[in-house]
């Protein structure tokens, strides 16, 4: 009876021991436990491990990026997927697995791989790397801010070949704002996507905001967080890997994609405090990027409002406007020689219509059928596309006009 415990006790003093061994290695290009770090709180993974410690199974050295290894085009499974224990998803491992790729096992998994599986969180941050489906990139002791200048850059590589596109999910993302519309404290930049897909410099407030991006012909993609001051900035950013052919997977281009009959799109950086005279408040200078909404089925048409949050201040605000004021810019059809959003392919940027002089605009459009309103908060209505599906809507900015940016609420409306 005494002999598989003292085995199971010795297979985990090696781990902990091949453990410490990539610690005092940091150029090594494997992963590294996160439990090992110091002030980690704790969260161990070998500590977690002995719960559920599988003295059956082979410590093995698993190859970081995908490019290495042959790999199954259906490898990645709906029972794979597990919701942790602090309700994070993971992967399901049997424990040894999940502690040599750098995972935490958080609780039981109900897999098909082994009745001892258990889910396997993957955390990342400053200098690390994955190839996991799933990983979350947290900058160092989050949930606290981290306030010093640092160039902070994770590698993600893929989990398999058949890896199309990768989601991030900004669950929380506060970098310091922009100046004038420019990241020069703070920026978020992506580096390694497929060549023709164009990704923005952001900074500022962008939690709860997504990107797509496909990489069905790059290999290894890096995120940086380059913060060039201090500021008590926070980010955890969710990276999920979508196979090709998966039906999660946006639409080729599309650096934001909604599904969902109900919805609300902003600008990067809208939901920093807002003051009229605050240089920090407003989206980026020099992006360009398409948002996609899927037409769901038996919806015909789209209607965008403009969506108050309560302050008293119209949510649209793009570019250049005659106005002093710009709680009174409304959404016009126009030239818009700087900032512009498109949507169904007309063009709108700020501006305020007296009277009714919109009617000349819709005879001047090809599209009868779209309704163009001098659109207010208690007429929020803006415009109404028609287009095929997926609906699309272009933003555009230059380094010559930054504004408050736009707040929009869809809604789909049933084919009649």
């Amino acid at each position: 009876m005494c002999l598989p415990i003292l085995y199971c006790f010795t297979c985990i003093l090696i781990a902990i021991c091949e453990a410490k061994n990539h610690n005092q290695n940091p150029s090594d290009a494997s992963l590294v436990p996160l439990g090992m770090y110091p002030n980690n709180n704790g969260k161990s993974p070998l500590v977690a491990a002995t719960y559920y410690f599988n003295p059956t199974s082979q410590l093995k050295k698993e190859p970081l990026f995908a490019e290495n290894i042959e790999t199954n085009d259906n490898d990645i499974q709906e029972q794979d997927i597990c919701q942790a224990a602090d309700g994070r998803k993971g992967s399901c491992y049997e424990a040894t697995e999940c502690v040599n790729r750098g995972g935490m096992p958080m609780g039981r998994c109900h897999s098909s791989r082994s009745i001892a599986a258990v889910c396997c969180l993957f955390e990342i941050t400053c200098g690390e790397s994955s190839s996991e489906q799933f990983v979350y990139f947290r900058n160092p002791n989050f949930p606290r801010s981290y306030d010093n200048p640092r160039i902070c850059r994770v590698r993600i590589g893929k989990k398999s070949k058949n890896i199309c596109q990768y989601k991030l999910d900004l669950l929380t993302l506060n970098l310091a704002p922009p100046n004038y519309g420019n990241c020069s404290q703070d920026v978020f930049i992506i580096s390694g996507q497929n060549e023709n897909h164009v990704i923005p410099k952001i900074c500022g407030s962008n939690s709860g905001q997504h990107y797509y991006f496909g990489v069905d012909e790059s290999g290894v993609v890096s995120l940086h967080m380059l913060l060039l001051s201090s500021y008590k900035r926070r980010f955890d950013i969710f990276i999920t890997q979508i196979p090709c052919g998966s039906e999660t997977l946006a639409p080729s281009h599309c650096l934001q994609y909604y599904t969902g009959t109900y919805g609300v799109i902003k600008s990067f950086n809208y939901d920093s405090p807002f003051l009229e005279s605050d240089s920090s408040t407003g989206y980026p200078n020099d992006i360009d990027y398409i948002m996609c909404i899927k037409k769901e089925s038996g919806f015909c048409s789209i209607s965008y409002d403009l969506s108050s949050n309560g302050d008293g201040i119209s949510p649209f605000a793009v570019g250049s406007s005659s106005e002093t004021e710009k709680s009174l810019w409304r959404p016009i059809v126009a030239q818009c020689r700087d900032d512009y959003l498109t949507i169904g392919g007309i063009r709108l940027c700020s501006g305020k219509l007296n009277g009714h002089p919109y009617e000349e605009q819709l005879e001047s459009l090809s599209r009868q059928d779209t309704t163009i309103l001098n659109a207010t908060l208690a007429y929020p209505t803006v415009i109404t596309d028609t287009t095929p599906g997926p609906f699309v809507i272009r933003f555009v900015s230059n380094n010559a006009n930054n504004a408050r940016g736009f707040n929009l609420t869809y809604r789909q409306n049933p084919c009649k």
